[in-house]
């Protein structure tokens, strides 16, 4: 398996060489390339990089919780935490997410439509904990009796949420929370 192995890479230079030289020989006609233009951006740090992938990972656990939270409010909630929740959760907003799921179980609802994210805005970093704010629509979600009466509580359903996610065991989870009810998202960050 080596010889092979090296025979495709002796094969490949032979080809790169081939390219090149026809690339460089003095029969075609010069080829003109644009030079760089200040709006082009810089290949980003390593820093820049760990950034972007723990934004995107605490981004996605987030996402993630949100939509098993509404796959159990439809199922009719739960006493105890899924395998999803725990995966995607913890402290906090895992005791917060397992209340509203085992109030709706006891009272014998079950959901229909489910939560609208309508952006998310990166606004802190640590290594291991990011700092997320989220505008929620839960007006859509609604809650509903084994008759299937609409029994949904009156009042708040657009929170802008201020989310801390953390980085453990290889696993990011959201841990904490602050909510911020809002009648619109007019000028929230989140929002745009």
């Amino acid at each position: 398996m080596a010889l092979r192995r090296r025979g495709f890479v002796s094969v490949g230079a032979v080809v790169a060489c081939c390219a090149l030289a026809a690339a460089c020989s003095p029969d075609q006609a010069p080829v003109s390339t644009p030079s760089p233009t200040p709006a082009t951006t810089p290949a980003e740090s390593q820093i820049e990089r760990q950034m972007r992938l723990d934004y995107e990972a605490a981004e996605s656990a987030y996402r993630a919780n949100i939509a098993e939270q509404d796959r159990l409010a439809k199922a009719g909630g739960v006493q105890k935490s899924t395998r999803a929740l725990k995966s995607t959760a913890e402290g906090e907003y895992l005791t917060a997410a397992i209340a509203s799921l085992a109030y709706i179980e006891r009272k014998g609802w079950h959901g229909t439509g489910s939560t609208t994210i309508l952006g998310v805005v990166h606004v802190g970093w640590q290594e291991k904990r990011v700092r997320l704010m989220s505008c929620e629509d839960g007006s859509q979600l609604r809650l509903h009796d084994e008759s299937g009466k609409d029994m949904t509580p009156k009042g708040d359903s657009r929170f802008v949420q201020s989310l801390s996610v953390v980085r453990r065991a290889g696993r990011w989870r959201v841990s904490t929370f602050d909510s911020k009810s809002v009648n619109v998202f007019d000028g929230e960050p989140c929002a745009a």
